[in-house]
């Protein structure tokens, strides 16, 4: 498991904070001091005896520096350690925000601050802290001014401490391990301050300190936990991406891209965790164990597909090998017709046909297709031989027709019948024309032959004796039809019936029109 960035701070601040732990540290040693109850009597009151701080750049560090301000210096004061030492290793005490540097505070400043310190009867220094006083220590000096001002230097001390600490606060860039370590500070420095001056107002104001550090804390820590959730969606939702995937139905796959995306899916995996929070152990251990069976899962799907379509390649040459059999032992068949229904037939087999390899159907495709195109071309050569005979046919039988349309069967129908049948002979003779031309020409040696039939049946019907028999006979039997019917005209004529003239003229009428077709007929069979 990676350690987070944000815990351990960024590693392009490294010589920063080396220069900060340095007077940090410089700084603890002086709080310290001030800290513990026996003080030294002797402190350096001028400031060029107080040993010098080290040099901090503002570009070093975002706190702006207050107004200098001296604060007590142990004597002899410990050397810090060097920047390279404390680069190595994390310093052994809790660090405290940067003090400023060493000087004189004003006279107001001390004097309030002592208001709240004495000396008892025992030669004891106490401060008045709340509603109880505490004892500090002993006395240095028996001028109560003298004796309390290093304690009240503390106390202001802590106070530059707090301005510090407020400053580092309104920082825009603090860590929680930043905020942290001022929380340290603050309750350590502020249990029982062995210093002089206005302590509970000190809490107070160390305590909205404190209350300011936690809430952005508490504010880090939920960007934090949005981050580890937004984090976690992230990788949540690249995980289902990638099974997703591998549920894809392996004939609609393509193994091509989906096989690059799992390649690059560890690498995308680990990119999502150096650039992101990191996840809570159980989280990312269970997304990572779902990744990595998605990826055995595509895997296993992929090597199945692969092997099943090896076999799948292999029935599908076994079967266009078959095809491309029958189809080189019909090329050089001069059968055109039925051999042309079966290419066509072992062309649908082909499309049937599983797919094989691409390479391996291109080369069977060649073959195939080489086979049919021996038959074809033979083929279409002996079509183009045939179409010119035909076209030469059609000419002859074109004459025959302008021939058998140029008879007359109403001038002498038996020569017209003896030419027609000569005409057909060498029809027949002629041999086969274009299709396209076919039923044109057939169509009209059909009408020359329905003219030639309609004349023989006219002139059958004209010279038969049982016809001419049948028309003079209903020729007579319509004559005395007449003659009855019109002396029942001329009776209801008589009668002066209306109804019954009516009905006798129709039926007249009728046996009139009657008569005359039969004449008619019998005027043209004469």
């Amino acid at each position: 498991m990676r350690t987070s960035a944000r815990a351990l701070g960024p590693r392009r601040d490294a010589g920063r904070r080396v220069v900060l732990l340095t007077v940090e540290f410089d700084a603890m040693v002086r709080c310290a001091t001030i800290m513990t109850p026996s003080l030294p009597t002797a402190v350096p009151r001028d400031p060029a005896e107080r040993p010098k701080e080290l040099p901090v750049s503002e570009s070093e560090t975002p706190d702006p520096t207050p107004t200098p301000r001296p604060t007590p210096r142990p004597a002899p004061r410990p050397k810090p350690p060097s920047p390279a030492a404390l680069a190595g290793r994390k310093p052994s005490a809790p660090l405290i925000p940067v003090a400023p540097p060493v000087q004189d505070y004003d006279e107001d400043s001390i004097r309030q601050a002592l208001a709240f310190g004495d000396i008892d009867e025992n030669g004891v220094v106490v401060v008045q802290d709340g509603t109880q006083k505490r004892e500090l220590g002993p006395a240095t000096s028996t001028d109560r001014d003298e004796a309390l001002t290093p304690f009240a230097r503390g106390y202001l001390d802590l106070v530059a401490f707090l301005d510090v600490t407020q400053q580092r606060l309104a920082a825009p860039a603090l860590t929680q391990a930043d905020l942290n370590r001022l929380l340290e500070n603050l309750r350590k420095n502020m249990k029982e301050p062995q210093v002089i001056g206005d302590i509970p107002a000190l809490r107070a104001r160390a305590a909205e300190l404190r209350e300011a550090a936690k809430e952005k804390i508490h504010v880090l820590e939920q960007e934090r936990l949005e981050a580890r959730e937004t984090a976690t969606t992230e990788r949540t939702a690249f995980v289902e991406s990638i099974e997703e995937l591998v549920a894809t139905d392996p004939e609609r796959m393509s193994w091509k891209s989906s096989g690059e995306r799992m390649r690059g899916m560890v690498g995308e995996w680990k990119r999502m965790q150096k650039e992101g929070p990191s996840l809570d152990r159980a989280t990312e251990d269970a997304l990572w164990k779902r990744l990595s069976s998605a990826r055995s899962a595509f895997d296993r799907k992929r090597r199945q597909f692969f092997s099943h379509l090896d076999e799948q390649h292999a029935e599908a040459e076994k079967v266009r090998e078959d095809i491309i059999r029958r189809a080189e032992e019909m090329q050089h068949s001069t059968d055109w017709g039925p051999t042309v229904r079966a290419y066509r037939s072992l062309m649908d087999e082909w499309r049937a046909a599983p797919r094989g390899n691409r390479k391996k159907d291109d080369a069977q495709w060649a073959r195939f297709k080489a086979a049919q195109d021996t038959f074809f071309t033979a083929r279409n050569e002996d079509l183009r031989a045939t179409d010119a005979e035909q076209k030469e046919n059609l000419a002859r039988k074109e004459e025959l027709l302008t021939e058998a349309e140029a008879l007359d069967p109403s001038t002498d129908l038996e020569k017209a019948k003896e030419a027609m049948r000569s005409i057909q002979d060498r029809w027949d003779e002629a041999g086969k024309v274009p299709r396209s031309d076919m039923r044109r020409i057939e169509d009209r040696l059909r009408t020359v032959e329905r003219s030639l039939r309609q004349a023989e049946e006219d002139e059958w019907r004209r010279t038969d004796p049982r016809t001419r028999a049948r028309v003079e006979g209903a020729s007579s039997q319509l004559h005395e039809a007449i003659s009855s019917y019109q002396e029942d005209l001329d009776r209801a004529r008589q009668s002066g019936d209306p109804e019954r003239i009516r009905k006798a003229e129709e039926a007249l009428e009728a046996r009139r029109q009657w008569l005359e077709v039969i004449e008619r007929s019998a005027r043209d069979l004469g």
